[in-house]
């Protein structure tokens, strides 16, 4: 495994294809264990995710699974290259084939980053300081607890928009309208939550009612009044 990495990144290589930026950090405390993730498209946008993790587990594990869930994400999308930054030396250099991967904690991880790495065409790792990861670790920090988390999605209700799509992805064999059927080839379900694939191939969180009007309230208080709709959004 490690000859295939080495094999296929390197700190400085050229891509032939414009490739997807990962940032990725995990993070462990008395309240809990969290991981945090900022993807990047190749057209510039910027996405974050941040979630909560079992407890027990020790920092270089919530560094692995931050990674594999961000490789996970970009599988979504179908990216073929993508661009790796991290701050754990470890997790780095255990996977350029630097170090060599002996923990019988960390294999599994190990290996489920190394088949998920071969899935792309192109990747490159590299290691970073913590001061030029900052957007990744502070998300950790919120979902381990280290930090407040704020913006929690709330249960789906009975009358909320997205039941049908959520409950038809997690059953497709269900019997459903074809209008749920075509509206959910637009989604994803990840880890419980529903998020829009757009046509560039991004994720875009759905919120429900009571999250979107508490979510429009802060931004317009951030943009100030009678703002436009466009920059409302690009604040959001």
């Amino acid at each position: 495994m490690a000859d295939f990495v080495t094999q296929h990144c390197g700190v400085m290589g050229a891509f032939e294809i414009v490739p997807w930026t990962l940032f990725f950090d995990g993070s462990t405390c008395d309240h809990g264990a969290g991981i945090g993730i900022v993807l990047i498209s190749p057209q510039g946008k910027k996405y974050e995710f941040s979630w909560p993790i079992i407890a027990m587990s020790t920092n270089n594990q919530a560094e692995y699974q931050a990674l594999i869930r961000g490789l996970e994400l970009l599988k979504e999308v179908h990216a073929d290259a993508v661009a790796i930054f991290g701050d754990s030396v470890l997790v780095i250099n255990q996977l350029a084939g630097i170090y060599e991967c002996r923990s019988e904690v960390l294999i599994i991880y190990y290996e489920r980053c190394i088949q998920l790495l071969r899935e792309f065409k192109d990747f490159r790792l590299e290691h970073i300081p913590r001061l030029h990861n900052e957007e990744a670790n502070r998300l950790a920090q919120h979902a381990s607890g280290y930090q407040p988390i704020s913006n929690v999605l709330s249960a789906v209700g009975a009358d909320d928009s997205r039941k049908e799509i959520i409950e038809y992805l997690k059953d497709p064999s269900r019997k459903v309208e074809r209008r749920v059927r075509f509206q959910a080839t637009k989604y994803v379900l990840f880890e419980d939550v529903l998020y829009y694939r757009t046509i560039d191939g991004v994720f875009l969180k759905c919120l429900g009612d009571d999250e979107a009007r508490s979510l429009v309230a802060e931004i317009y208080g951030v943009c100030g009044a009678h703002q436009s709709a466009f920059k409302m959004s690009w604040m959001i």
